[in-house]
């Protein structure tokens, strides 16, 4: 009868424990799955916004589990402000009107407003890029958690979550280093056209809305660097 009372004892408690883990593994389960979706819509090409902030704004777990979502989507809300800042930049349609036919008449020969935006934008772009490398580093995604006197297994739960994995980290510095070094070189490309077309400004005009030379060799120049650009 003791033995019997024993092994149910031991089957409840192996139950009790089985329940725990199990309860544990869902609850950290549905944490990561709703913290890795914002991860994932926030480096999208385009942006569900709703759905970005609606889900940082609330909090789906209880206890210290909802500390740690707190913590994860508090950063993944600062690190968003700096990519929508990057993207905005990347994607305003200023930056394409640099080398058109109505640029060319409202700024030209001079440029001087051309040459203020294009050296205003880069560095722009590349201090954003500096901001988001800082807080794509290690200290700064863990300073998001590490005062809050959290057990261990709550920072490593933290850890384990996609943005703070080493291989995402690299691969997204990688992301963000290629784009701004594609949009510094774009922008590079156009101030050395406005600098050709400054030096020359004696030897071209508008006619028809199209830019003529007055020598086939400054034309073919000029059309070699505008097909260099559109690659």
């Amino acid at each position: 009868m003791i033995k019997k009372i024993f092994y149910i004892c031991v089957a409840i408690l192996i139950l009790l424990i089985s329940f725990f883990i199990i309860r544990k593994y869902l609850i950290e389960k549905k944490l990561k799955d709703e913290i890795n979706e914002i991860y994932n819509l926030i480096y999208m090409e385009e942006y569900d916004y709703e759905k970005i902030y609606t889900k940082i704004n609330s909090i789906i777990s209880n206890d210290d589990y909802a500390i740690v979502e707190e913590c994860a989507k508090d950063y993944l809300s600062d690190l968003f402000k700096q990519i929508l800042e990057i993207s905005n930049i990347i994607n305003d349609d200023k930056i394409s009107d640099v080398l058109t036919i109505s640029n060319f008449n409202d700024d030209g020969p001079d440029f001087k407003n051309t040459k203020d935006y294009l050296k205003t934008t880069k560095q722009k772009i590349l201090n954003l890029e500096a901001d988001i490398l800082f807080y794509l580093e290690e200290k700064t995604i863990m300073a998001y958690i590490i005062d809050e006197n959290l057990e261990d297994s709550y920072i490593n739960l933290y850890k384990s979550l996609k943005f703070a994995k080493n291989k995402e980290v690299l691969e997204k510095k990688e992301y963000i280093e290629n784009l701004v070094d594609q949009f510094v070189n774009k922008i590079e490309q156009e101030e050395k056209v406005i600098e050709f077309l400054i030096e020359n400004k004696n030897n071209w005009n508008i006619s028809d809305n199209t830019i003529n030379f007055n020598s086939s060799q400054l034309s073919d120049e000029y059309n070699k660097m505008i097909a260099e650009i559109n690659k």
